[in-house]
């Protein structure tokens, strides 16, 4: 009752905490005759009569001054696109360009470049992220207003045109955006809209529609406004598009000592625009692999690693799936604790391989101004020792006030016999109900969740509840969340590593509720200094009590971060943790397990990174402390140079020391991974990883042709091979290839 009572206190605090909505700018465009070439020369006459928009601010690293380098941009439209030509304006440009790769939206945001964020709906919820470099490399992907940080998912992949040019004193972007690759209510309008210029000789961002630099420039509440003169242009139908795809490959696998093994399948995906606010995609013997490698860490965190959706099935419209449950999907490491309902690399994957999939479905988008609607349905074959799976789910998100949302959500996951028959007494479900507040402004936000899991057993004790309050200015960032899970919070769609616990003695599993309070607060600050730009002192703590109330773990870390004028940063900080493990763990993989108790360490260390500005990063952080009952010493050295404009050559070196007194002894671990990135074109890219990791006692090399021979088609060779890392034997080799083709009708 306690639990329910501080949640209670915790939303209602929000509620007299509207501001008014920030001002905008807002522009009228008209309508085009003209014809254009996307080459990156703005040099056509419908050019000359588009709306010019200018007068840009610094959004980072100040918010209260004009932009110091001029930006220009025209916008106008016909019957098919939205057409953006910016001219951002450089005295002797000379563009940083960190990588030729498509989609790299890290890279990106480090690079001179140009953005046009569009909410078509303009309910400051979701949108479209269209971008490109100073040499022309595109960035797409969905936006989704997840309290007070949006979140960009840059693997969502959608057709459009663009080009850049690097001309004697500016860089100019040309972008072409068909209407049919955005969902938009045909009735509205009025559009939000935002351009950000990414300004890497200043090393700031300028943006158009000015805000405090407490939001990111992707939020949609400050959104500018483009209003239509001659209104959209009427929805043409519904398009109809047809992606087949072809691939296959040779597998050997050495431990096994079987021949070679060749696959080859086909498979059909199809989209198609209901309206213009709707989609439905259909998959049937979809290949839902992805051709990118997850990268390794050196850890020993106690639960599972939460790692991005690539796959471009389960992208569009991502948000209506992936929102529910705690947020900090984008803002936090792999490593932290999450909870979520639908968590969709569970899909198609058995002990994180593959599985062949039968078919999938999906059906989402807009129903009215304020409701949208998501519905998913994958079937996938018998796989080892597991019978055929079918996987559904179904959310709404109800949007109320001005930024507030109502939320629902249910999973299904049920095995079936015979593969097409359903088994009754095997199943699980999930429904959930949510609430997202945030005000006007976006200083204040919050939200109260509950969540319940269904199973053959019929369990009690099975629900998952929780709030957030979060509060935003460009000085101070203050997030709390309390969340509550019951022992039999059982999501098989979903993600709660942190209820599960390992005896590795005996090699058994059990679950175990917990209650959650996390507390992080940040404060920016300018020094009055000629060496220090800013500094960010910073505090974070999770504490984690037992079903009895009682606070089984904490761990907390305390730093200053800062940037020197030179563009350099620093971070200081200060860990500390309790541990209470349930069982004995073998954290040494050596069968000597600690044992289960409590355990109280701490540890401190510097991080320091170069400009990344300069041909040659360099990045490097010590840690050192207690750990368990022994000690840990943590080192990393991070190496980047770029061949301007062609590739990027990158080597990470991690090495970590683990002391404990007898029996488990001492041992030492290196990570090393070493990457290459070549651009033979803008559209044909060599990617390659090798990474040597001696806690898993591995070595693999990833090496990835990609080459986009046209818009949205693609053809992939990936080859794939893995060594012991002390004898360098042969554990698996693979090579593998890769086409879709993407055809509109």
């Amino acid at each position: 009752m306690r639990f329910y009572i501080a949640i209670t206190i915790l939303f209602i605090s929000t509620v007299p905490l509207f501001a008014q909505a920030p001002g905008l700018n807002r522009v009228t465009i008209d309508k085009t005759e003209h014809r254009f070439e996307i080459d990156g020369y703005l040099d056509e006459a419908g050019w000359a009569n588009a709306r010019l928009v200018d007068g840009f601010w610094q959004h980072w690293p100040n918010d209260t001054i004009p932009a110091e380098a001029k930006t220009e941009v025209r916008i106008t439209y016909d019957d098919d696109y939205i057409y953006v030509g910016a001219v951002c304006y450089e005295e002797n440009p000379s563009p940083v360009i960190l990588s030729m790769r498509r989609d790299d939206e890290g890279n990106y945001w480090r690079s001179d470049a140009f953005c046009i964020a569009i909410d078509p709906n303009n309910n400051d919820k979701n949108g479209y992220f269209f971008g490109m470099n100073a040499r022309g490399v595109q960035v797409d992907g969905t936006l989704a207003q997840r309290g007070a940080n949006p979140y960009l998912d840059p693997f969502w992949d959608e057709f459009w045109e663009g080009e850049a040019q690097v001309t004697n004193d500016a860089y100019v972007y040309e972008m072409a955006i068909p209407f049919t690759s955005v969902k938009f209510n045909e009735d509205k309008n009025d559009w939000g809209i935002n351009f950000i210029r990414n300004d890497m000789r200043r090393a700031a961002y300028d943006i158009w529609s000015c805000f405090p630099m407490a939001f990111s420039g992707l939020d949609f509440g400050y959104n500018g406004e483009v209003s239509f003169k001659d209104e959209v242009p009427d929805d043409k139908g519904g398009q109809f598009i047809l992606i087949p795809s072809l691939s296959g490959g040779l597998d050997k696998n050495f431990e096994d000592d079987k021949g070679w093994e060749g696959t080859i399948t086909g498979g059909l995906d199809a989209k198609w625009g209901i309206g213009s606010d709707l989609s439905l995609d259909l998959s049937v013997y979809p290949d839902f692999s992805t051709v990118y490698v997850d990268r390794q860490y050196i850890d020993f965190y106690r639960f599972e690693y939460y790692l991005p959706e690539m796959r471009s099935f389960f992208l569009e419209n991502g948000d209506l799936f992936s929102s529910f449950g705690s947020y900090s999907d984008h803002t936090t490491v792999a490593s932290d604790n999450r909870i979520k309902p639908l968590y969709t690399r569970r899909i198609g994957m058995y002990d994180w391989d593959y599985v062949p999939m039968i078919y999938g479905a999906r059906f989402s988008g807009n129903v009215s101004d304020d409701v949208r609607i998501g519905l998913l349905n994958v079937s996938n074959e018998a796989y080892k020792d597991r019978t055929s799976q079918n996987y559904s789910a179904a959310s709404f998100q109800w949007g109320v006030f001005k930024r507030s949302a109502i939320k629902g959500v249910f999973t299904n996951r049920q095995a079936l016999y015979d593969d097409v028959k359903f088994d009754k007494d095997d199943y699980n479900r999930t429904a959930g109900l949510e609430f997202d507040y945030m005000n006007a402004s976006g200083s204040w936000t919050g939200s109260i969740k509950y969540h319940y899991s269904f199973n053959p057993e019929k369990y009690s004790n099975a629900h998952f509840a929780g709030g957030e309050l979060n509060y935003a200015s460009s000085k101070l960032r203050v997030n709390n969340k309390l969340y509550q899970v019951g022992d039999n919070y059982i999501v098989d769609m979903g993600f709660v590593p942190r209820l599960y616990h390992k005896n590795d003695l005996n090699d058994t599993e059990f679950r175990q509720g917990f209650t959650e309070f996390t507390n992080f607060t940040t404060y920016l600050f300018y020094p009055e200094s000629e060496t220090f730009l800013y500094m960010t002192p910073g505090h974070r703590i999770s504490l984690f009590a037992n079903p009895d109330g009682e606070v089984s773990d904490y761990n907390g870390t305390l730093n200053l971060w800062g940037e020197f004028e030179s563009r350099s940063a620093f971070n200081l900080f200060f860990n500390y943790e309790k541990a209470t493990l349930l069982a004995p763990r073998d954290i040494l993989h050596n069968d000597k397990p600690l044992d289960a108790g409590e355990y109280n360490f701490q540890s401190g260390g510097v991080h320091w990174s170069s400009d990344a500005r300069k041909p040659l990063h360099v990045a490097s952080t010590f840690e050192y402390g207690s750990f368990y009952n022994g000690t840990k010493t943590n080192a990393y050295l991070g190496m980047s140079y770029r061949l301007q404009t062609w590739g990027r050559l990158l080597l990470d070196y991690n090495y970590c020391r683990l002391d404990f007194p007898e029996p488990q002894g001492l041992e030492n671990y290196h990570l090393v991974a070493l990457t290459s990135e070549v651009a033979l074109k803008k559209d044909l890219n060599w990617t390659t990883l090798v990474q040597f990791n001696t806690q898993k006692d591995n070595m693999n090399i990833n090496s990835m042709v990609q080459w986009r021979f046209r818009p949205m088609s693609d053809f992939f060779i990936v080859v794939k091979d893995d060594f012991e890392t002390g004898s360098f034997s042969n554990k698996r080799f693979q090579v593998n290839f890769k086409i879709r083709y993407w055809l509109s009708l």
